[in-house]
This record gives structure tokens, C-alpha cells and sequence, in this order.
């Protein structure tokens, strides 16, 4: 059975005043500056969203009582915040506090003996067992002045053990969605969907820089602290010491527990065909004891500088399976998830799933039909 989201709105969820007691939106600011916070996590109990580009956010409440649920959101550098469900205003306004972190000793907090941590601790941080996903898709297209297109879906992904041979993740897209304003031969080319890599975590992927083989390829260098969910956060940078490195960038690790909890990496590209450059960064939120990934986010530039490509994976839910599926068709990994997808942009295409709100520029470009 998959663990979707209930449909059926409870009643009497959020305040009477409110039109939609199975839906919570709002926007994120900073409380000091009042400027938007993109790409903040929200909370319902398990059920994960991510804010846009513009602060601006959409979760479905449709599971929860309204007696103890509460609304929590967190940012790295800011407090948490958390308020009850019955607290909540038909259009709500989450104020972020920046948290105030000091640096810590680096005679203390050396590169190397941090990482010695996190690497020591990688089975007891992280979820080992098979785990069915449901997460939100999208990838865009741009350039300097205007978007080629948008796309988007909602994904059901099975991952498999770190244990097992299988280790691509399978996914099967529930509902898709995409428009094209302006078409260019490279389209064809990146439009697809890239869920399944997305959904395969740097933690346990064979090929990642962290891996066992791989590690051994960096040098480390504590660079400070910062603070996320109320705990203190080392920052760690790395690069290649060697021929064998391929990738730069910066680890956040939880001070008590040694987990990543957020990675930012560069792969370095040397002569590929299409890509200039690439940048991913993932995040992981704790859940029933372990780190699990609930987000993934990929930006790439094309060799001459002219196209911008952006795509996000948000893990709304994720649960421990016992077998990965044999009864469902899954797409091959090199499948086309909108080959069939709808032009249907309104909300209620959505309905029973959690969606991340498109941001303004995407919103007004179909609003007008026109490009920018």
C-alpha cells in the first residue's frame, strides 16, 4: 500500500476564518531584514515542503488533528520557529530569527578529526533500509532574459538497501506537468527528468567523493559553525589532494550527532560536451532516530554560457519498505517523465499531494503566455 497523502480534509483543522482547512500557506522573511527565504523547510509532523525562490510556501495539513499539530519551520543560521495549527492565519507569515553562533576552537575542530566522526558514524547517522518516497519534481530552463520552459511532477521512488546490488533508485511518476514557452534544440536534450539521480544520496552512492575509496581523494578544513534546528553546526570545506579528487565544496555537520546535514559540491568538468558547470547541494533532516534526504537541488551552465538549467527534488514523505516493488512499472532510468505530461497549472491539479508554489516570474510567464 502507498503511503500517499490523505485527500479527505479533516474539518475544523485550522481557524473557521479559513477557506482551505487541509492546505497552510504563508510566506518566509528574515525578521530583521523582511527579505524573502527561499528553499526553508516546513514541517507537519512527517510531511516535508520546501519554500520557493520568492519565500513563498504551500503543505498540506489534511493528516493532523488540530489538538497538538504544530507548524515548524527551519533555516541554517536562523532559530527555529513552531506554532500551533490553531494558530495559523489563512495566508501566514513565518518571521525567522538569525541565531547568533559562536566560532568555534579550531585547535579543537580540525578537518580531518570531524570527518573522522561523520565517516565513523555513517551507519548509525543514516537510514540503511529500503525506503518508499514521495517526493515533488522540477526542473526549468532559462536564460539571462527569459524561461524556456517549466516542468514538474510528483514521483513515487523506491529506493534499495545500501546493501543491495540494485542501488538505482525506482521511480514511477503519478502526475506530471510541463509547458514549453520557447523551443531550442537542447530541450529534447535535458528534458526528462532527473529524479533518479536526484533521489540517490552522496552518502551511500559508489561513486561519491564520500565514499570509502573516494575519501582518502580530499583534503578537509574546518571553516567555521552555524546553527540549524536549535544545534550548533560545524562547516567543513574540501577539495581534491590529489589527480584522483573531482569535486570541491562544503559539508554542514551536526556538532552532537557528526551527521551531514547539508552538502554543497561542485563536480570539476573538464571537455564535456554540454555542461560548463554543475553544483548540487542536499539536505537531510532527522526522522525516527536516523538522517534521511528531503532535499536535493542541481543548477547547471551550458559551455557557452547561454542556457541555465535548475532542478529540484523535495522528499515530502519517505517510509521503510521490506522488498523493493515487483508489481509496478517503473520507468527505465533514461525515460522521459513528460512525455505525457498535462498543461494543467492551476492548484487543484495537485490535489492530495504536496507541490511546491511556482514562483512569481514562472507564474506571471503563464499567466501572459508571452516570454520575458
Amino acid at each position: 500500500m502507498k503511503p500517499l497523502i490523505a485527500t479527505i480534509a479533516l474539518l475544523l483543522l485550522i481557524p473557521a476564518h479559513s477557506k482551505d482547512a487541509a492546505t497552510i500557506k504563508g510566506i518566509i522573511k528574515d525578521q530583521e531584514t523582511g527579505e524573502a527565504i527561499p528553499f526553508a523547510h516546513v514541517l507537519i509532523g512527517d510531511i516535508i515542503n520546501v519554500s520557493n525562490i520568492d519565500g513563498e510556501f504551500i503543505i498540506s495539513a489534511a493528516d493532523f488533528e488540530e489538538d497538538g499539530a504544530k507548524l515548524k519551520v527551519s533555516y541554517m543560521g536562523y532559530e527555529n520557529y513552531s506554532t500551533p495549527l490553531s494558530e495559523i492565519e489563512p495566508y501566514h507569515t513565518v518571521l525567522l530569527k538569525p541565531s547568533v553562533t559562536q566560532l568555534m576552537d579550531v585547535a579543537v575542530f580540525s578537518g580531518p578529526s570531524i570527518m573522522r566522526n561523520v565517516f565513523e558514524r555513517f551507519h548509525l547517522n543514516y537510514e540503511m533500509e529500503r525506503q518508499h518516497m514521495v517526493g515533488y519534481y522540477q526542473e526549468s530552463m532559462s536564460d539571462w532574459e527569459k524561461t524556456y520552459y517549466v516542468a514538474e511532477g510528483i514521483m513515487d521512488i523506491y529506493t534499495p538497501s545500501n546493501l543491495d546490488k540494485n542501488t538505482y533508485p525506482l521511480v514511477n511518476p503519478l502526475r506530471t506537468r510541463k509547458k514549453v514557452f520557447e523551443k531550442i534544440d537542447v530541450i529534447d536534450e535535458v528534458l526528462g527528468g532527473n529524479a533518479s539521480d536526484m533521489a540517490q544520496s552522496s552518502i551511500w552512492r559508489k561513486q561519491s567523493f564520500l565514499s570509502i575509496k573516494n575519501r582518502k581523494n580530499y583534503d578537509y578544513f574546518y571553516a567555521g559553525a552555524t546553527s540549524i534546528d536549535g544545534q550548533d553546526v560545524l562547516i567543513i570545506e574540501f577539495e581534491p589532494n590529489g589527480n584522483k579528487g573531482n569535486t570541491t565544496g562544503k559539508l554542514f555537520i551536526d556538532e552532537e550527532t557528526f551527521a551531514l546535514i547539508k552538502i554543497e559540491y561542485d563536480p570539476i568538468i573538464d571537455n564535456y560536451s554540454f555542461w560548463e558547470s554543475v553544483s548540487w547541494t542536499e539536505e537531510y533532516k532527522q526522522q525516527d532516530g536516523v538522517f534521511k534526504l528531503v532535499s536535493v537541488k542541481f543548477e547547471g551552465t551550458s559551455t557557452n554560457h547561454a542556457y541555465n538549467y535548475h532542478a529540484l527534488l523535495v522528499i515530502n514523505e519517505s517510509n521503510v519498505i521490506d522488498e523493493m516493488p515487483s508489481d509496478i512499472s517503473m520507468m527505465n532510468i533514461y525515460d522521459s517523465f513528460f512525455d505525457m505530461a498535462q498543461e494543467d497549472f492551476t492548484d487543484s491539479f495537485w490535489t492530495g499531494f504536496n507541490f511546491m508554489k511556482l514562483d512569481n516570474t514562472v507564474s506571471r510567464l503563464l499567466d501572459t503566455g508571452s516570454k520575458f
